[in-house]
């Protein structure tokens, strides 16, 4: 398929806005004469660029030009020429979300090879929501089992066009690693969790890690058999305000869903609750570690608190080396559930470790029977092999042997 000159001359407009150099496109994407689209978008980077974003003759030609440079994105996509791919990339570079949005779908279409992962992974970390999204879902198709992977690593359920601030880990008293690059699509301060990845490898981060914590290197199945009862204390109070937080915003989405003041607004509002529901989900998800996409996952415990009657992990960092993104990363965890909701899931869980210790009593003390029970046969037995060896012995003597 063909391409008109709208698109090349409408597509280095805007990469020169965006700063971004053109990468030229395959010679059968140009024609001899431009077209009004070109305008438009020449109007817009001409007299709108440096001027405020609240003037309304600007606004009004932006949205034209975003249009007009989106159609010729699919247009390029639609053509499944993969030789468009690295024309498409600068177009990430460009101040306009709805025009990554576009160029990641575009190169969705086009379908990304074996030897696209490199470049391709690091466009899934952009700071707004619709475009990591957008990124995910190219990913997914690709053609090899590299990128499905990547697919499911970058997952993201938030939405909107609100660009994501990276969070502060000085305000959680967290130590972040050298060289690290914050990953905002596996990063949920608001529930506890921000990750990251390193350039430093495996060993200087643990390294780094081990001279910050209370307690480790412990493997990952190791820390949560140690700390079971309270990740399990933390678990269930998560889920109570959860349940409360849920049932507030389905009470928020119906309310907006009767608002038509700002459709965009209210679309965007909406979409950032329910992100926020499923990223609850996300987060019990994530914790899992799963082996397909992480290996060797190793926990340093940063910080122990007393709550209640049990001290608990509230500062911790699991390292691991990252199959999707193939570097290490590690994830920093902290507890945002107050210590009442702690200690009311306590409350039961005690119980339970009551329960549990009773019936290791038990099962141990029913294992020393049989040991002592077995100890007393097998002295048996003995004593038996004797008295008939004596027997033997007497006999052969009788008989003169």
């Amino acid at each position: 398929m063909k391409t008109s000159w709208g698109s090349m001359a409408a597509l280095g407009a805007a990469l020169m806005l965006g700063g971004a150099g053109l990468i030229p496109l395959p010679a059968q994407a140009a024609a001899p004469v431009p077209s009004p689209k070109d305008e438009t978008v020449r109007k817009y980077v001409d007299g709108c660029q440096g001027k405020p974003s609240k003037d309304a003759d600007c606004e009004k030609l932006r949205k034209s030009a975003v249009e007009i440079l989106k159609e010729d994105l699919l247009t390029l996509g639609s053509s499944a020429n993969h030789g468009f791919l690295l024309s498409i990339l600068p177009v990430f570079k460009i101040d306009e979300p709805e025009l990554r949005v576009a160029a990641a779908d575009a190169i969705g279409m086009i379908g990304p090879r074996d030897g696209d992962v490199e470049l391709l992974a690091p466009l899934a970390n952009d700071p707004v929501p619709e475009v990591r999204k957008a990124v995910s879902q190219m990913f997914s198709q690709g053609k090899s089992g590299d990128f499905k992977l990547l697919s499911q690593r970058t997952m993201t359920w938030s939405g909107g066009f609100t660009p994501d601030t990276p969070a502060d880990p000085a305000k959680y008293s967290l130590p972040v690693a050298p060289d690290s690059t914050y990953l905002f699509y596996a990063s949920t301060a608001a529930h506890g969790r921000v990750s990251y990845i390193t350039r430093k490898g495996m060993e200087p981060a643990a390294s780094f890690f081990k001279s910050k914590s209370k307690r480790g290197p412990l493997k990952l199945e190791e820390f949560k058999t140690v700390y079971r009862y309270q990740l399990s204390d933390e678990q269930e109070a998560r889920e109570r305000i959860w349940k409360e937080t849920g049932e507030a915003t389905g009470k928020q989405v119906e309310a907006l869903q009767k608002d038509t003041t700002n459709p965009q607004a209210t679309l965007e509002k909406i979409l950032q609750l329910q992100g926020e529901t499923m990223s609850q989900r996300m987060v019990e998800m994530s914790d899992q570690f799963r082996p397909d996409l992480f290996e060797a996952p190793t926990v340093f415990v940063l910080e122990e608190r007393q709550i209640g009657q049990r001290s608990y992990p509230t500062r911790y960092v699991v390292l691991y080396q990252d199959k999707a993104l193939k570097s290490t990363g590690y994830r920093l965890s902290w507890m945002t559930v107050p210590d009442e909701a702690i200690k009311a899931a306590q409350v039961a869980s005690l119980g339970r470790e009551k329960e549990e210790e009773a019936r290791k009593k038990e099962h141990e003390a029913q294992r020393k029977r049989a040991e002592e029970l077995q100890s007393l046969e097998k002295k048996k037995d003995e004593q038996e092999k004797k008295k008939f060896k004596k027997g033997q012995d007497d006999l052969e003597k009788a008989l003169g042997f």
